[in-house]
């Protein structure tokens, strides 16, 4: 007679069933992780690059803003609240003390468009087309120094301008603000005809004094 050995039932198939599993949802778990990985670091990219479209842009207005200051041939215009003569040319002390958290609505009221000049109304360049928003500055009369003081013929006056820019979105904005210091020529001289581009001597100067980023 011969006997056959007897097997009896174990549980490892149950076991290799449940390490199949575990290893399974391990897998998973990683590949969500990295997938919520890639969205966030992709959302971060397009902050970035928002952000940077948004400080192009109000770069370039800032540009276009000192230009057309220091492109002026008339007399210094004076300090007015409104647009007398089209320009808003606030006081020291007039403005927002914190322009970068204002919205656009503020900033049409207070300042102008770039690329249009405010004496006229007219375009004369198209300042970072890709925004969602046109770019806007607005300008503030420092202080200023007569003929007398200075020792030159010119009055030497010190401004503060300011520029906001935003991105494709509504979510990047950048305002950044600089110095700026030019001569201006007499009334009587400019009732006489007289016209110069920012004049300057050796007691003054035209330009840029300095430049930050507020936002």
């Amino acid at each position: 007679m011969s006997f056959f050995p007897v097997r009896f039932p174990t549980d490892q198939g149950g076991m290799v069933l449940l390490f199949c599993l575990l290893f399974l949802t391990a897998l998973t778990l990683l590949g969500l992780s990295a997938s919520a990985a890639t969205v966030i670091q992709n959302q971060l990219t397009a902050n970035l690059q928002e952000k940077e479209r948004a400080r192009q842009s109000a770069s370039a207005a800032l540009s276009w803003a000192e230009d057309w200051l220091l492109e002026r041939e008339e007399s210094a215009p004076e300090t007015c609240s409104e647009h007398c003569e089209g320009l808003i040319l606030h006081a020291p002390g007039t403005l927002s003390a914190y322009p970068q958290f204002e919205d656009l609505s503020w900033w049409m009221e207070h300042g102008h468009e770039a690329g249009i000049d405010p004496l006229t109304g007219t375009r004369t360049a198209t300042v970072s087309a890709g925004s969602i928003n046109p770019p806007m500055w607005a300008i503030v009369k420092l202080h200023e120094v007569p003929p007398t003081e200075s020792g030159a013929g010119y009055l030497q006056t010190w401004y503060r301008i300011l520029a906001r820019g935003s991105g494709r979105t509504e979510a990047g904005v950048s305002v950044i603000e600089s110095i700026v210091t030019r001569s201006w020529i007499s009334i009587e001289d400019a009732d006489a005809g007289t016209t110069a581009t920012c004049p300057a001597s050796e007691a003054s100067a035209c330009g840029r004094v300095s430049w930050r980023e507020l936002r």
